[in-house]
């Protein structure tokens, strides 16, 4: 079974997302949080290495103003993260530098991110799957651009998605009702050819009269020619799928 997110499901937003933090201009406490980071980590992609560059290696940087938080936030993503949107849904992984998969757990969870964590191939992994998780950690990078379109993708996902339950819930329900309204031709006709159809009471010989006139009409349409309710006619037709099968 393949794990983690393949190149082929790997989402644009990833580079998207890495080009855009990577532009943020760091402040003097940023460098140093980024200097902490980026030296570190095993592979860069572009953006990164040209930040890294730009960053000398520092000593462990004090993470207690929140612009500092975000920055480290902003490099552990630059550091080896990835964002994807498959037919499973979202996942945001973070591959933190060797040993600070501690302490990007504590800032993942200050932050209120409770991400997963995992290994693979000997490193840690730590995973988002929440969208409104990776919304909340894609502000708080400062990913702004990126988190529109983020969430516009996300909001046109979503309205596919629930369309897409519609038409299958109506589909089915369709099938359900063209189902039930052969057996109760299969019954009615089974019953007028063993002479028991005029031995029913009369409202259910006149729900079997009006079936077959309109075979294919709703429960509806049975009961508005009927001056019946649903209730009613489902329940006579019902009686004449019972009888037939007695």
């Amino acid at each position: 079974m393949t794990r983690g997110i393949t190149r082929a499901a790997r989402s644009p937003l990833s580079e998207e997302v890495k080009a855009e933090l990577a532009r943020v201009r760091p402040s003097a406490c940023d460098a140093r949080v980024l200097a902490a980071l980026l030296p570190r980590a095993a592979h860069l992609g572009a953006p990164a290495r040209r930040l890294a560059h730009t960053t000398e290696h520092a000593s462990a940087p004090s993470l207690r103003r929140a612009c500092c938080r975000r920055a480290y936030l902003r490099g552990l993503f630059l550091a080896g993260g990835s964002l994807s949107a498959g037919p499973s849904g979202y996942l945001l992984e973070l591959r933190p530098p060797r040993g600070e998969t501690a302490r990007a757990r504590r800032m993942l969870r200050g932050a209120g991110l409770g991400a997963r964590a995992r290994t693979r191939r000997g490193r840690a992994v730590l995973m988002l799957r929440s969208a409104d998780a990776i919304a909340s950690f894609l502000r708080l990078a400062g990913a702004g651009e990126t988190l529109l379109r983020f969430e516009s993708r996300r909001v046109s996902r979503e309205v596919r998605g629930r369309t897409n339950a519609m038409v299958n819930a109506e589909a089915a329900n369709l099938a359900r009702a063209v189902a039930s309204a052969r057996a109760q031709s299969r019954a009615i006709a089974s019953l007028a050819a063993a002479g028991r159809l005029r031995s029913l009471p009369g409202p259910v010989r006149e729900a079997a009269a009006a079936r077959r006139r309109a075979p294919e009409a709703t429960l509806a349409e049975l009961a508005a020619r009927l001056d019946a309710t649903k209730w009613a006619v489902r329940q006579r037709l019902r009686r004449i799928v019972a009888e037939a099968g007695a």
